[in-house]
């Protein structure tokens, strides 16, 4: 984390040292997290000598952990509640228009990844507000020095090349709570000079940082050498393999048969070595051996070693492996959750910091509603409903909500059965009421 006043990166000075040490401890790490999640592990760059096997053998383990829990955790949209239904409906369609559930899912999957993603906010030039999401190397956050350690203001970061990939310009845009701050320099150990200044038009920074834990680590960050174990161990296993199929075959008293031995004529030596080779015949005599030379493989413990290694992937990462037996069968809603305890841990970890983001996104879209509309709306008012996803023993939930009646109210019970069943449990009272009065025939009152 960065922590200084703002006002110290208006000088072009500062802000080239932020951004150059930014780019020398920070984007390095980034840019490694980015490989393992697109299974460009650390093994594809070995090397061995001479002409000995060298499998390279890469598993998507940081894929499979990254997309898991990001699935888990918000595969299901958010849901933005509020009893107000003309803001409600407002609020859905400007979210709508930016495909909010897309980019949500996108910016907790880099914040999986890397341990913290952004979303950036502005006005198109039809004044319409839009929402973007940006990988962690773009942006630099800076957070107050203060108790607080509030965000301060952040850095965006970007270049422009030709067509051949040459360096052009450097950029970097400054956002405080007021102004867009635009730097540019023209070489990389240049010091960036400002060059433009507009009002963003929101009362806060545009920007809303996603941390994915209170240490900013990525999902699979803390077992990337595990990772890079078992790659080696399937690997060396794939060399051992290979070894086998080019095994020697020693021939001990038949020197005859081997080619060029010296013991005939040159021609005849070699046919009887393709001869060999073609009938899969050998003939010896009594003092005679063949057999091959193999190197001996101890199989048991190397399994071991690769059983374990993989356990404690999933374990210390706190994702299961779906493909394990202990998931066969018809489990209970119960016995499902014990299973994915871990993993929902780590999804209450996500969301804690989810929460606080989205806070400050319905905020920012709020006001640009009110003075769109001329309203005078409430953000605070806005409930986020989170929702998990992964499948449920839907016979038990609806038997489960059964047996709480005139326990607790109708809407309660409506809430418990699944979104595929009743998507708005207001709604849906209000079909139950309407199938009611028009059994009994009277008319209709569309209140609850």
């Amino acid at each position: 984390m960065f922590r200084f006043a703002i006002k110290d990166c208006y000088e072009g000075k500062f802000l080239t040292k932020v951004i150059d040490r930014f780019k020398l401890n920070e984007v390095p790490k980034y840019k490694e997290l980015e490989k393992y999640y697109r299974v460009q592990n650390k093994i594809l760059s070995r090397t061995m000598d001479g002409n000995k096997p060298n499998n390279k053998l890469a598993h998507g383990f940081a894929r499979y952990i990254s997309n898991m829990a990001t699935s888990y955790f918000i595969g299901k949209p958010i849901k933005y509640e509020t009893e107000d239904e003309e803001y409600k409906e407002l609020l859905s369609k400007e979210l709508k228009n930016n495909y909010i559930h897309k980019i949500n899912y996108d910016v907790s999957k880099e914040a999986s990844k890397k341990g913290i993603g952004f979303y950036l906010l502005f006005l198109d030039e039809g004044g319409n507000i839009r929402i973007k999401k940006y990988d962690a190397e773009e942006i630099i956050p800076i957070y107050s020095p203060n108790l607080g350690e509030f965000l301060e203001g952040c850095i965006r970061i970007w270049e422009e090349r030709d067509i051949d990939g040459v360096l052009i310009a450097e950029y970097a845009a400054l956002y405080d709570k007021e102004n867009i701050t635009t730097y540019k320099r023209t070489s990389s150990a240049g010091t960036y000079q400002a060059v433009d200044i507009e009002r963003h038009m929101f009362s806060d920074i545009p920007v809303i940082v996603v941390w994915n834990n209170e240490e900013m680590a990525g999902d699979y960050e803390t077992i990337i050498p595990l990772i890079n174990a078992y790659d080696k161990a399937q690997s060396d296993t794939g060399n051992d393999m290979e070894y086998f199929s080019d095994a020697y075959l020693c021939i001990v008293g038949a020197s005859e048969l081997v080619e060029g031995s010296g013991t005939g004529e040159g021609e005849e030596d070699n046919k009887k070595a393709a001869d060999l080779r073609k009938d899969k015949l050998l003939y010896l005599d009594e003092k005679g051996q063949a057999y091959w030379l193999t190197k001996n493989v101890n199989d048991a413990a190397g399994e071991n070693y690769k059983d374990r290694i993989y356990k404690d992937i999933f374990f210390l990462s706190q994702v299961p492996a779906l493909s394990d037996e202990s998931f066969a069968g018809n489990l209970t809603g119960v016995a499902i959750k014990y299973k994915l305890i871990g993993l929902e841990e780590l999804a209450i970890m996500k969301q804690n910091s989810f929460e606080a983001a989205q806070k400050k996104l319905v905020k920012l879209v709020t006001e640009y509603i009110n003075l769109r509309y001329n309203k005078n709306f409430d953000p605070e008012i806005v409930q986020q409903k989170y929702e998990r996803n992964f499948i449920a023993n839907e016979a038990e939930m609806i038997t489960n909500a059964r047996n709480l009646e005139n326990i607790v109210s109708r809407d309660t019970q409506l809430q418990m059965l699944p979104a595929n069943i009743v998507p708005d449990s207001r709604k849906e009272l209000e079909k139950i009421q309407k199938e009611m009065m028009e059994s009994e025939r009277l008319p209709y009152v569309d209140e609850i």
